[in-house]
């Protein structure tokens, strides 16, 4: 449908050739940004990996299941600056991972994610 709209966008002003052209890039700068900017977590060996950032299991307190009012309280007023974000704006339900670590001022990860009791269950 997108891709369709996209297409009829260019060929009226443009003719059939370079609405194919334009249409075929634009759909490859669209799912090349998909996948650039997507945010994978994962727990593998002992550790949990959002994006570029990892941390050891050890260091792990506590992961809280979030639903949509209290994730988007923790990530607006009732965010700590300190805290890392993992997040993605269109991703409403997420996980709070409490850090129990001396040496790093972080107290929380905080984490997007539409599987937030399933993630919080395998921290736990």
């Amino acid at each position: 449908m997108m891709v369709g709209s996209i297409y009829l966008t260019f060929w009226a002003p443009f003719g059939h050739l370079a609405a194919i052209m334009i249409t075929a890039l634009i759909t490859g700068a669209l799912l090349y940004s998909n996948n650039k900017f997507a945010l994978e977590t994962v727990v593998i060996n002992d550790w949990l990996y959002v994006g570029n950032a990892k941390i050891e299991s050890k260091y792990l307190k506590k992961a809280t299941p979030l639903n949509k009012s209290d994730f988007l309280k923790l990530r607006g007023r009732n965010a700590d600056p300190a805290a890392f974000n993992g997040t993605r704006f269109w991703v409403s339900t997420g996980v709070k991972v409490e850090i129990n670590d001396k040496k790093d001022p972080t107290p929380y990860w905080l984490i997007s994610s539409r599987k937030a009791k399933l993630l919080a269950s395998k921290l736990n």
